[in-house]
C-alpha cells in the first residue's frame, strides 16, 4: 500500500474508503438509509473502478467513509481542530459509529474515496462481488463477527464464508512466525501473547 503514501492530499483532507451501507445482517441500530441502492460500493461495477466521489444528488452514506484505513497529513494543529469539533459539535450524541462518523462529519467534502481493496471490509467479498478480486486485496478489514485470530481456521472451513479470508491471516502469520522465531525470538513471544493458537 506504498502508493498510498505518494498520493497527493491537501493538507486539510484525508482519503479514505466508503462505508459499505448495505448491512447484510439487518443490525437494527443501523441507520434506515443504510441499504444496497445507497451503498457506494454498489456503484463499482469491476474490482478495479475507481470509487464514486460523493455529490449533493447522492445517497447520504455516499458521504461517509470507513475508519478502517485513513490517509492524513499529520498535524498537530488538525488534530486539534478534531478535538475541539469533538467537544462541541451537536453531532456527537447522534454518531451510530463514533469514529468514523465524526471523521465524516468533521472531513465533509473533504475526504478523497480510494479504492475498496486498501480496505477490504472481508463482508464485500459476498456482498459486492463484482467490486471484489481475491488478487486485487491489499489490506483485509476483518470486521465482525469474528476475528481470524481468535481461533485458527479448520481446513473444511476454508469453502465457508470467511473461511478462506481467515486462512489467509493464518497463512501470513505462519510466515511471520517462521521468519521472526530466528531473528526476534522476543517479539514472536510477544507477537504470541495476542494470538490464540490453540483453538
Amino acid at each position: 500500500m506504498d502508493d498510498l503514501f505518494e498520493m497527493e492530499l491537501p493538507k486539510d483532507e484525508i482519503a479514505a474508503s466508503h462505508v459499505c451501507a448495505c448491512n447484510p445482517r439487518r443490525l437494527p441500530h443501523y441507520p434506515s438509509d443504510w441499504i444496497p441502492e445507497n451503498c457506494a460500493h454498489s456503484a463499482v461495477i469491476n474490482p478495479t473502478d475507481p470509487p464514486p466521489h460523493p455529490s449533493e444528488s447522492s445517497p447520504r452514506p455516499y458521504g461517509q467513509l470507513n475508519s478502517g484505513t485513513v490517509v492524513v497529513n499529520p498535524s498537530r494543529d488538525k488534530a486539534k481542530e478534531v478535538y475541539d469539533y469533538l467537544n462541541t459539535s451537536d453531532k456527537i450524541a447522534t454518531f451510530t459509529f463514533p469514529d468514523q462518523d465524526l471523521l465524516s462529519a468533521f472531513f465533509q467534502g473533504k475526504w478523497r474515496p480510494i479504492r475498496w481493496y486498501y480496505n477490504a471490509l472481508k463482508t464485500l467479498r459476498h456482498v459486492h462481488p463484482n467490486e471484489w478480486s481475491d488478487e486485487e486485496v491489499r489490506c483485509v478489514h476483518y470486521i465482525f463477527p469474528e476475528k481470524p485470530w481468535q481461533r485458527r481456521v479448520d481446513p473444511q472451513e476454508v469453502q465457508q464464508l470467511y473461511g478462506l479470508l481467515h486462512g489467509w491471516w493464518w497463512q501470513h502469520f505462519d510466515e511471520l512466525g517462521n521468519e521472526m522465531r530466528t531473528t526476534d525470538p522476543e517479539g514472536w513471544d510477544l507477537v504470541l501473547s495476542t494470538v490464540d493458537t490453540m483453538n
